[in-house]
């Protein structure tokens, strides 16, 4: 079984997510992940409040720390406080899409949870997007 490691704030990173990053090479990466979270395969994934699987490929991360880590230690505690979830716990990847899924759905815009970053605006439109369907998370760009 495939293992993920995913920092909390990423929970929302990865359900808007539509293959606009950083660079090609994050992008690449997230595609990856979000693969991996959404597919049809099992696979194990912990959560984190560190650099994660998502940064491995982020301009943001030197020397193995995020260089804006205080703020993205509170956008970490703000999503865990949504979704009722923390640092340490590991599940299985469709049971956590399923179980976030509604509140996923119920959100109006990003910013309710996330603070805000350079992906607010497309995150929002996304989000919209996604939110007026029924099914679960949308096709990603290639």
């Amino acid at each position: 079984m495939k293992r993920l490691k995913l920092r909390l704030h990423h929970l929302m990173c990865c359900y808007t997510f539509t293959g606009v990053g950083y660079d090609n090479g994050f992008s690449a990466n997230m595609r990856h992940i979000t693969a991996l979270l959404y597919g049809e395969e099992p696979a194990e994934l912990t959560l984190v409040q560190e650099c994660d699987d998502i940064c491995a490929a982020c301009p943001h991360k030197v020397e193995g720390v995020c260089d804006a880590e205080d703020s993205i230690q509170k956008r970490d505690a703000e999503v865990a406080a949504y979704f009722g979830k923390e640092a340490g716990q590991t599940t299985e990847n469709h049971a956590l899409v399923q179980e976030l899924l509604p509140k996923w759905k119920g959100l109006k815009r990003i910013d309710e949870v996330c603070r805000t970053c350079a992906f607010t605006e497309l995150c929002n439109r996304v989000l919209a997007e996604k939110n007026r369907e029924t099914a679960a998370p949308i096709e990603r760009e290639n």
